[in-house]
């Protein structure tokens, strides 16, 4: 073992993160608990190196000061990869799912290990099953302290796991580059359990932070930040790579929340931008492999729908059907959710012929929708009239 190069992997892994948190903190809000999540997660990897560097320091010290600082920071140290496990499954599934609720449900079970784990390094202090010290003081890892990388690559899988179930249900529609963050901190991981003394978990895990808040960034300019869909921009660069492509039939749908503005009039900015959220959720837990939900501008959204060209004459069946479970699933969200509002979507569908430019694209299926909401308000006044 090297105090030196311990000091120099766990140094630059700092100093990466300090550059991240400070990246973030000049381009990134941090309202949203997903944002929140990913900045405990950059703290505490900043100061678990520092612990680790400490501990390498004082290891085989048969002062009482060394000694007693030894076993705290490697209590520290098993308690912060206990920690970063459950952070990484919630900023996973924040990010991919944005919904709060169904992450928690997801983090209480997590918790509850994570809870277990961290309680019983108190008696390992006394007890030494998780780790111990040799007649020279110095650290040795039990067979049972393994129980925390078990987690931590438990975790690993779980965030795999729901990558690819939201993968496969809606495609592309949200992205998160997880294997940048991932191959990088199980190189260091596996490399640092099979020999002690490299340290270079910490260091893979500040790359890894580092080239998901890259790619994220990367992307920012062609997300919504408010709903994390695709904005207008990915629909036009869409519609540029659907020219070339030769493979698919496209069509889309254009979609506007009924009465928005009354919504912002009466209930405030804040309520209008939580009705923009809970409709852009509606069109994403809807969506497929086949189909992308974008926001377009204001209350306004696209869902573009691609079919293999084999398919083609399935491709106004599928675009049908989709609008049909916009409206189960508004239905269902006004009957079932406590809010002072309902959300009502007119539509337009037009198919994209290769030949059309964006904006005759964009016209053909705001016409459409245009109809539909016209023949709302005509049947909201109807109702009006035969009440009063």
């Amino acid at each position: 073992m090297h105090i030196e190069e311990v000091a120099i992997a766990n140094g630059a892994s700092v100093v990466i993160l300090i550059i991240l948190l400070i990246s973030r903190w000049m381009t990134r809000r941090h309202t949203r608990l997903e944002d929140r999540v990913f900045t405990i997660f950059i703290l505490i990897s900043i100061f678990a190196p520092i612990l680790e560097t400490i501990s390498f320091l004082v290891d085989g010290r048969a002062e009482m000061f060394f000694r007693v600082t030894n076993v705290t920071v490697n209590t520290l140290l098993y308690a912060c990869t206990a920690t970063v496990s459950v952070l990484w499954v919630l900023y996973s599934d924040l990010h991919l799912n944005h919904n709060a609720k169904r992450s928690k449900a997801l983090y209480v079970p997590l918790l509850i290990v994570w809870g277990g784990l961290v309680l019983a390094l108190i008696p390992n202090i006394f007890l030494g099953f998780f780790f111990s010290f040799d007649s020279n003081h110095a650290y040795v890892r039990e067979i049972p302290g393994y129980i925390f990388y078990v987690y931590l690559i438990s975790s690993f899988v779980i965030s795999i796991v729901i990558y690819i179930k939201t993968h496969l249900k809606h495609g592309e529609s949200q992205f998160f580059p997880i294997w940048m963050f991932l191959s990088p901190v199980i190189i260091g991981c596996v490399i640092q359990v099979i020999w002690y003394g490299i340290s270079l978990a910490w260091l893979g895990c500040a790359i890894g932070l580092l080239g998901i808040h890259v790619n994220i960034q990367s992307k920012l300019s062609l997300v919504d930040d408010l709903t994390g869909l695709y904005n207008r921009s990915y629909i036009e660069h869409r519609l540029i790579v659907a020219r070339g492509n030769s493979r698919y039939v496209y069509s889309g749908i254009m979609l506007d929340i009924d009465y928005f503005k009354e919504i912002n009039d009466s209930l405030g900015h804040s309520v209008g931008d939580e009705a923009i959220v809970n409709a852009a959720n509606i069109l994403l837990n809807i969506s497929d492999q086949n189909s992308l939900p974008l926001r377009f501008a204001g209350d306004e959204f696209i869902i573009l729908i691609q079919m293999p060209v084999n398919k083609a004459d399935q491709l106004e069946a599928k675009t049908i059907e989709i609008k049909e479970l916009i409206r189960k699933a508004t239905d269902e969200f006004n009957k079932n959710t406590e809010v002072s509002y309902q959300i009502v979507f007119s539509m337009g569908h037009a198919f994209f012929d290769k030949t059309m430019t964006d904006d005759s694209f964009f016209h053909e299926m705001d016409v459409a929708m245009y109809k539909e909401k016209q023949q709302h308000h005509k049947e909201c006044q109807s109702k009006l009239n035969i009440i009063n």
